[in-house]
């Protein structure tokens, strides 16, 4: 595993011009998650990871082995993938469709079946301490009210969200 520092280089470098739910820049996002690690107690390896989480997704457009000529261990842009959310469009259609068929309106359906997929998702994570402390630590600043506006608490898209982060939570267990 690299530094915290050299990692927090790397994200900042990679994020840059990038901003959060908040409208910042999206490297004070990944520094508060990392922080939030901190206060925990938690150790500079899951804080580094956490940093590092968001470096091969679509925002970036960069390639693992992009990430790993910049000096980030293949091992841990293997990890960084593998908490890297793909959202299984198939599965979630089934499900909401038998959502539907039961009687329950086409959106909250939707909202259903991402929530599930989500979690989903997450619980393949669950055999990594590393992994889940980091994305545990994720979805409980994305639940701080800086990231989600006070007028949007009252969206139903907004509180499927929150639920779906909360699923995720409890799901890790950590």
């Amino acid at each position: 595993m690299i530094s915290f520092a050299e990692a927090y280089k790397i994200a900042a470098q990679v994020h840059k011009d990038q901003q959060d739910k908040a409208g910042g820049p999206y490297i004070d996002f990944l520094q508060n998650v990392a922080d939030y690690l901190k206060n925990k107690g938690e150790s500079e390896e899951v804080q580094t990871l956490a940093i590092l989480q968001d470096l091969t997704t679509g925002a970036t457009k960069k390639t693992a082995e992009e990430i790993v000529a910049m000096g980030v261990p293949a091992e841990t842009v293997d990890l960084i993938q593998k908490m890297t959310y793909h959202k299984n469009q198939g599965w979630i259609d089934e499900y909401s469709c038998n959502l539907m068929a039961q009687g329950m309106p086409a959106e909250e359906a939707t909202y259903e079946s991402r929530e599930k997929d989500f979690v989903r998702f997450v619980e393949t994570l669950k055999d990594n301490p590393l992994a889940a402390k980091a994305k545990s630590a994720i979805l409980n600043v994305l639940l701080e009210d800086k990231y989600i506006h006070r007028q949007e608490r009252r969206e139903l898209k907004t509180q499927f969200r929150l639920k779906k982060y909360k699923a995720a939570i409890q799901a890790l267990g950590v």
